[in-house]
């Protein structure tokens, strides 16, 4: 979705990089049919999103969870997650995200345990995305110590009233104190995780900016975003259920036939079932589905995304990814994907 980031600490020679970038996407789109899969896939998974739970204790007024079916909504069951960790150490699997689509990975029974868990089969780079709402039961310092490696909060912003407007749930207070208290026991801890703050809230990024405690975020997290603009899931979000300040996303990408690069990694629900997307595939679109980790591992999974992309190039686009406002064009992330293959390779050598 369209957001501005406000705050993002980068290296002077990422910034030389950055400056090559164009021209280097710019080759890649003229020539993407003479790329060999290799290049972005892979011989083997570099990454998977695990969907250890799809409730939610938020009901966020742009986010599709709101109409998510009640059968959708469920843990992952101990037995799945046990198979899930089987066949991540087969894959050797090395990065996981746990919050794919919709979700609040906190809310999944024993979380701190199942990060340990992630840890001894050999994962080392974990990521969250969290609405912060249940910070307050793990000990900021614990949490940190023993915790995901990149937490990324998403917070409508300081101000009571809008964080109760658009995240519709009470305990504005608590939150903001949690955030605040993970932010400078981070800092004591010298920056040990990658905290970035996503402000979601409906008013002008001016203001949210503006709020007494974002000058002490600034110096603490290690990006801010600030959305600017809705999107609306495929539909299910119009303008009508909004409350006034949000603006609709106005223009989507203009699709084409090189497959979308969020189509490069395997998502694993709470059932099993093994799924392309783990953007605004909410409903398994069965054109994304591969199988079960029940039946398949994940390095044969993973050799069947070749399938879905030729289904793609070949002009059949799955239904989801049609309408779709957040599609990511592959060439433009060819570079960064090259460079984790060859550091998962040399790490698995």
């Amino acid at each position: 979705m369209p957001a501005v980031y406000i705050k993002n600490k980068r290296s002077i020679a990422s910034i030389l990089k950055i400056a090559l970038i164009p021209v280097i996407n710019g080759f890649a789109k003229y020539a993407w049919r003479s790329i060999p899969r290799s290049a972005y896939l892979g011989a083997s998974p570099i990454r998977l999103n695990l969907a250890i739970t799809r409730k939610c204790n938020a009901n966020c007024v742009f986010c599709a969870y709101q109409f998510a079916r009640k059968e959708d909504t469920v843990h992952m069951s101990d037995a799945i997650f046990k198979l899930a960790l089987q066949r991540m150490r087969h894959a050797r699997i090395r990065q996981v995200m746990m919050s794919p689509n919709i979700g609040e990975p906190l809310m999944a029974p024993m979380f701190m345990d199942k990060l340990s868990q992630l840890r001894a089969i050999g994962v080392d780079q974990i990521e969250v995305t969290t609405n912060g709402l249940l910070l307050h039961r793990t000990d900021a310092r614990k949490f940190l110590l023993n915790g995901p490696d990149k937490i990324n909060l998403s917070f409508a912003g300081f101000d009571q009233a809008m964080y109760e407007r658009d995240y519709r749930v009470r305990h504005f207070e608590r939150t903001r104190d949690s955030i605040l208290k993970l932010l400078r026991e981070n800092r004591l801890l010298g920056n040990k995780r990658e905290i970035n703050i996503r402000l979601r809230g409906d008013l002008p990024v001016d203001v949210l900016l503006a709020a007494p405690e974002m000058e002490e975020v600034m110096q603490l997290a290690h990006s801010v975003e600030v959305m600017t603009e809705v999107d609306d899931w495929l539909g299910l979000i119009t303008k009508d259920i909004l409350p006034e300040g949000y603006i609709l996303q106005k223009e989507a990408p203009e699709l084409t036939l090189r497959p979308c690069m969020l189509l490069w990694d395997l998502t694993v629900h709470p059932d099993g079932d093994i799924h392309l997307c783990a953007c605004r595939n909410v409903y398994g679109d069965p054109r994304l589905h591969i199988g079960n980790i029940k039946e398949m591992d994940l390095v044969e999974a993973h050799g069947k995304i070749g399938d879905i992309l030729d289904e793609w190039e070949s002009g059949n686009v799955p239904t989801t990814c049609k309408t779709c406002s957040m599609y990511c064009d592959p060439a433009n992330g060819l570079i960064g994907r090259r460079r984790e293959i060859r550091q998962d390779a040399a790490l698995k050598s």
